[in-house]
């Protein structure tokens, strides 16, 4: 008779530790879209433009926009020329609805050119 009192406690335990693993998941999911609503870098975009100027480098203009419906972005930018950094960052704000702000050609009389996103929060 012991020997199943042992078990169902062991079941019990187990049971128990199962619904804490549910709890601790479902806490975690919670925390991480309520991050994700606060993730600015989901609503940063960088598009192509085939201006005259690029086009005659063999490049495209790359451009940088914000997809957010209604909210206001702030973004930081390195650019990288040949696949080093060049030490520029830029910062700019980016207003929902908005053109592409232009950045620069791909491509440049010296190599490539490209830039990326460092950091990217939602100005209240």
């Amino acid at each position: 008779m012991q020997g199943r009192q042992g078990t169902g406690a062991r079941r019990y335990t187990a049971a128990r530790v199962m619904v804490a693993a549910a709890v601790a998941v479902l806490a975690n999911a919670a925390a991480a879209q309520a991050q994700a609503a606060d993730d600015a870098t989901g609503y940063v975009q960088f598009v192509e433009d085939f201006t005259a100027n690029c086009v005659a480098r063999n490049g495209v203009q790359l451009q940088v926009k914000n997809t957010h419906p209604s909210r206001k972005i702030r973004v930081w930018l390195d650019r990288v020329q040949m696949g080093v950094g060049t030490g520029d960052r830029s910062r700019t704000e980016l207003s929902p609805g908005a053109e592409p702000e232009p950045l620069g050609c791909s491509r440049t009389l010296t190599g490539t050119q490209e830039w990326r996103l460092v950091r990217a929060q939602f100005i209240e």
